[in-house]
């Protein structure tokens, strides 16, 4: 089995490790009276107010919308659920509260505004506000041995070759950890590529119409994950419809692998390793080596870290 570490870049919180795809509570371990108001953000953006009921409170969906419809919380004690976690949720997590006596903060947080979910707002720099606690959050990432293990530098292009014989009505089709992202019928006018979830790939996809393979251009880190290829052959039945070829491609459509996807020709295990960046100390490597000896003490591994300026500053660490 391999694994994917992906730690968030600050030192000193409390740690939680999750693996991918589980649900996570972040306890906050206070006393919350009742008109106390709870305020959760992720990188500095808000993703939840409580107000210590459901119809008084709002929860977030993120930037790129990456906490739509995972985020679950206790009214009365202020924790945070987060739920079918990704590596997109690696970060820093901080809570605070703002005691029902304190002064100045009923009209911005009016308990009668009604909630809108898309709304980024972030951290004020100067706050009266109490942080209470902070969480970094490690995600683990896990794939199977018999997947092909590919590293690529990111901004660079990596290229996914099945190495079957395609016949002329055979279709390819293509997915990113579940998620269909290209559809190869042949030719470029019968074929798909999709933008995939927050259009994570639009612009970087390449299909050879000839052997089926895929190209990725100009990758970064968030295309780490497991792509599988599957075959539908131009004989099989029960397919023509669903994959009509003459459908019109509609590249922001969200198709989930299903049962008559066809079968699995080839798995890779795609690592992206993030270009090291001179804003990245010693003792943050010193920290992310101790978490790697605390997680898998005996592991050989082999540390990949982003510039701390650079999106989300994570680091991305495979034990193999």
């Amino acid at each position: 089995i391999n694994y994917i570490f992906v730690f968030p870049g600050v030192f000193g919180d409390d740690v939680v490790t999750v693996m991918e795809g589980d649900t996570v509570t972040l306890h906050t371990d206070i006393t919350k009276k009742e008109h106390d108001k709870m305020l959760w953000y992720f990188e500095d953006t808000r993703i939840a107010l409580i107000n210590g009921h459901p119809n008084t409170s709002c929860l977030y969906d993120g930037e790129d919308g990456r906490f739509r419809d995972r985020l679950e919380v206790d009214y009365k004690t202020g924790s945070l659920i987060i739920t079918d976690i990704t590596t997109e949720h690696a970060g820093r997590y901080e809570a605070e509260i703002i005691r029902s006596e304190s002064s100045g903060k009923r009209q911005s947080l009016n308990r009668n505004r009604k909630c809108d979910s898309t709304k980024i707002t972030k951290k004020i720099s100067i706050s009266h506000d109490d942080t209470i606690k902070t969480f970094s959050m490690i995600v683990i990432v896990v794939f199977a041995d018999t997947d092909e293990l590919k590293s690529v530098k990111e901004g660079d292009s990596v290229t996914l070759h099945i190495d079957v014989n395609k016949q002329l009505n055979d279709l390819i089709l293509w997915f990113f950890n579940n998620t269909r992202i290209a559809l190869n019928n042949g030719e470029r006018d019968k074929s798909c590529v999709y933008d995939g979830a927050d259009g994570m790939f639009r612009g970087r996809l390449e299909l050879d119409y000839e052997t089926g393979s895929l190209t990725i251009t100009n990758i970064t880190t968030e295309h780490t994950g497991r792509y599988e290829a599957n075959i539908i052959r131009g004989n099989s039945t029960g397919t023509s419809k669903p994959l009509n070829r003459t459908r019109k491609c509609d590249s922001t459509k969200i198709n989930s692998k299903s049962s008559n996807s066809g079968d699995t020709i080839k798995t890779f295990n795609v690592n992206v390793n993030a270009v090291p960046g001179s804003g990245l100390s010693s003792a943050a490597v010193a920290g992310i080596v101790v978490g790697v000896l605390l997680v898998a003490a005996a592991a050989v591994g082999v540390i990949y870290y982003r510039d701390r300026k650079s999106r989300n500053g994570k680091y991305y660490i495979q034990i193999q």
